[in-house]
């Protein structure tokens, strides 16, 4: 069957438009799917009570059957982290580097009833998955073993670039193959999926290794303890740390638990490399003299019980700070996680340690790549189509303008979002139906069953609290033969409140007197004056609106 007559190929884009993390697409050609990346992100300070962001997984899973099978582009959680949650809904199998699908059965250990074939490809590696031919090119980024994808499809050719940056001094020497990503653009590009993380970043992001200059200045200076905190997943920036920590004669001591399973995994295949007598375990740390151990921990975006979080509270069981210590907190705070770093900050400097941060010292760097860095690598594909990905909308604006001035013309640049489709045929791109796409929110066990009206409710309670009214009525006649009685919580302090309580309390007696007065028995009737009578009263007097609930008993 030529290409003409073969169904056009669409591009679903399912999260990371719009926004940090979640990262996910998918690609249909010839009636299959193939998935890219299942990330999550981190709930914002108005999801109250959430733990975790996933992509609405729907469109996947409606098409379960044609799924041939996901692609992991690197280990972090924004591309990885939803993968046992999307297993649990489409059995496919799962291709990656060896680092990443290491990192990835870690993860899906610790969820029972999730199982999944792994499939282990190389970089410079092709191979056919369904109707896609997919090659993998090495990149640079803050992990090793990233990847970017070319997938060949009937009706065209796509690069995603996923997380990049290009890096001239990488820390394990391995760079973005940009001789490859050259020999793609000469045999021709149809769309060019690039990460817009830093779009906003003008030049190009630092190199990694000035990371390591950073930690041996404030190494050498240290009389007590270091702790370092960073991304379990950034195992550069932990080789970097224990690298330091042998040539100044420190003992390394691993805390957290992703930080412990993904040290594991990177010293199994050879990506982080340190001598067995540098590791200590954390039980062991007080038999050693402050001035010669280092801990490196999770935390570094101010997780409420992360190891570094109790670090600084002083509720750590085994790591106490003393004045004289050292922190370094190696990481930038995500978009939205900032109030809760910098409370974590302000308890560490309350201790009495010394604090270096990106805000004070150059002890972290992106792994993105900056605005020169995605111009060339634009100039390097030049693709007949582009499509910035990863980010929120300014992010995906800046990048855009960076491709219009690098020589893609203004009408074959699609900014897109969360939802949005793009159709290829015949290697031309135009706008498709829209999918369902969105956010699913993770609550302890709960999946999904905390939506917009759920936390609308949460930020009411948290904002104004709730009026309890109780009320007893007789089943037959509707007379009051009980209360109204009030209880508050969050609301107002019934011991210091009475007065203003059973003020409100007569004004809801009131209105279902008049109830009773017309012989109305309908709970749903009560319920409605009870709340109706509350509410403008409470308002009028306070200018509040706490969440009323009204309960009606039977007798």
């Amino acid at each position: 069957m030529t290409p003409a007559a073969r169904a056009p190929v669409r591009i679903v884009f399912l999260g990371g438009l719009g926004e940090i993390g979640r990262n996910m697409l998918a690609v249909e050609a010839d009636g299959r799917v193939l998935v890219v990346d299942v990330g999550l992100s981190f709930p914002t300070e108005e999801m109250l009570g959430v733990d975790l962001v996933l992509p609405d997984f729907s469109w996947v899973e409606e098409r379960a059957d044609a799924c041939e099978g996901v692609v992991l582009t690197h280990g972090h959680e924004d591309h990885v982290g939803a993968l046992g949650w999307f297993l649990r809904r489409v059995d496919a199998p799962v291709y990656g580097t060896a680092l990443t699908l290491g990192m990835a059965r870690r993860r899906l250990a610790e969820m029972a009833d999730v199982d999944a074939e792994f499939v282990e490809v190389g970089s410079g590696e092709t191979r056919a998955v369904g109707p896609f031919r997919c090659r993998f090119v090495p990149v640079s980024h803050s992990i090793p073993d990233a990847i970017a994808i070319t997938i060949d499809t009937p009706h065209g050719r796509i690069v995603y670039t996923s997380d990049f940056k290009l890096d001239p001094t990488p820390i394990d020497g391995r760079s973005t193959d940009l001789g490859e990503f050259a020999r793609i653009g000469d045999e021709g590009v149809d769309v060019l999926l690039s990460d817009s993380t830093n779009a906003e970043n003008a030049g190009r992001t630092p190199s990694e290794a000035i990371v390591g200059d950073a930690l041996r200045d404030i190494f050498a200076r240290a009389a007590r303890r270091i702790v370092v905190a960073c991304f379990a997943s950034n195992i550069h920036r932990i080789q970097q740390v224990c690298e330091v920590a042998e040539a100044s004669g420190r003992k390394v001591a691993f805390v957290g638990r992703s930080m412990i399973a993904n040290v594991e995994v990177a010293r199994e295949l050879g990506h982080l490399e340190v001598a067995d007598d540098t590791l200590v375990d954390i039980e062991d740390l007080e038999s050693l003299p402050p001035r010669r151990t280092v801990v490196v921990c999770t935390g570094s975006q101010g997780e409420p019980l992360s190891a570094l979080s109790l670090i600084a509270a002083g509720e750590h069981k085994w790591v106490s700070l003393a004045p004289g210590d050292t922190v370094i907190l190696s990481a930038s705070p995500i978009p939205g996680n900032e109030s809760s770093v910098h409370r974590v900050v302000n308890g560490l400097y309350r201790s009495g340690a010394d604090v270096y941060h990106a805000g004070t010292s150059k002890v972290h760097v992106s792994g993105h790549a900056g605005a020169d860095e995605l111009a060339e690598m634009i100039r390097t594909v030049r693709p007949r189509h582009f499509v910035p990905v990863h980010g929120e909308y300014r992010q995906l604006a800046l990048h855009a303008r960076i491709a219009r001035a690098n020589g893609v013309p203004g009408d074959a640049i699609s900014i897109v979002e969360d939802g949005d489709v793009l159709v290829l045929e015949d290697h031309r791109v135009r706008r498709g139906e829209r999918v369902r796409a969105g956010m699913v929110l993770v609550d302890g066990i709960g999946v999904g069953d905390v939506g917009p009206v759920v936390l609308r409710d949460r930020r009411v309670l948290a904002g104004d609290g709730i009026l309890v009214c109780v009320v007893t009525i007789d089943g037959r006649t509707g007379e009051i033969m009980a209360g109204p009685d009030l209880i508050s919580r969050g609301f107002v302090y019934e011991d210091e409140s009475r007065d203003f309580l059973d003020d409100a309390a007569e004004r809801a007696r009131a209105a279902l007197g008049e109830l009773e007065a017309d012989g109305v028995t309908d709970w749903s009737e009560i319920k409605k004056a009870c709340r109706r009578a509350l509410g403008e009263f409470v308002w009028h007097q306070t200018r509040r609106r706490p969440m009323i609930l009204p309960v009606v008993m039977e007798v």
